[in-house]
């Protein structure tokens, strides 16, 4: 009877350490998915963040451009277009890169507020790339109600989705908050101000959105906005 208890005692001892040891195998490997999804999803944010500095740059050009061609006629790419549409491509495309970061440095932490934010503006920017591309190499095969048709619908479609994308980063709180109301209020005044300095208005924005992006870069922090 002493052996045959020894026995069962042991192999109880036995299926405990293989718990423990299991469930400690689990949480390494848990942590280490979670490490190597922070680790993707920050390589995506600074992708992001540069796309976003190279569309400050291209609004702030296009802007300076428009103000010193005001009276002539742009320069053209060859092969292209004018230089300010060349800019105007390049600027749209950045800015479909910095979209893409905000989303990454903040989902799925902002809720359903942000996800329909970035859904809305990310395929308005689409629709206005798409726009943009077909009005300055083919656009004369479309007729302008289509084209205008396109891209209003896309206008419409970012300037929703900045505001529902920047109340849900004011929310979240894992960028500064000045991110968040520059978000809101920068596309009603670049349409505002139209060439009359718009787009150096969508430049800086950008370029303070990536300067945000890229001081809160590392692992941890990402970690900490998935546990929100």
């Amino acid at each position: 009877m002493n052996r045959r208890g020894a026995s069962e005692v042991n192999q109880i001892d036995m299926i405990s350490n293989q718990g423990r040891l299991r469930q400690f195998l689990t949480s390494r490997y848990r942590l280490l998915l979670a490490k190597g999804f922070a680790v993707s999803s920050l390589n995506l944010v600074r992708l992001g963040a540069l796309g976003a500095i190279l569309a400050g740059v291209a609004w702030i050009a296009s802007s300076l451009l428009a103000a010193a061609i005001a009276s002539g006629r742009s320069p053209e790419v060859p092969g292209f277009a004018s230089l300010d549409e060349a800019l105007y491509v390049v600027a749209v495309a950045g800015t479909m890169g910095g979209i893409v970061s905000l989303h990454a440095r903040q989902a799925p932490s902002y809720g359903r507020l942000g996800m329909a934010g970035f859904l809305a503006t990310f395929m308005g920017t689409a629709l206005l790339l798409l726009g943009l591309v077909i009005s300055f190499t083919i656009g004369s095969v479309f007729g302008p109600t289509l084209l205008d048709y396109v891209l209003g619908l896309g206008l419409w479609d970012v300037l929703l989705g900045f505001m529902a994308l920047g109340a849900a980063t004011l929310r979240l709180g894992v960028l500064p908050r000045w991110c968040g109301v520059l978000l809101i209020i920068c596309l009603p005044l670049a349409i505002a101000l139209g060439e009359y300095g718009g787009g150096a208005v969508l430049g800086l924005l950008w370029l303070a959105v990536a300067y945000a992006l890229l001081s809160q870069h590392d692992v941890s922090a990402l970690l900490r906005t998935r546990k929100k």
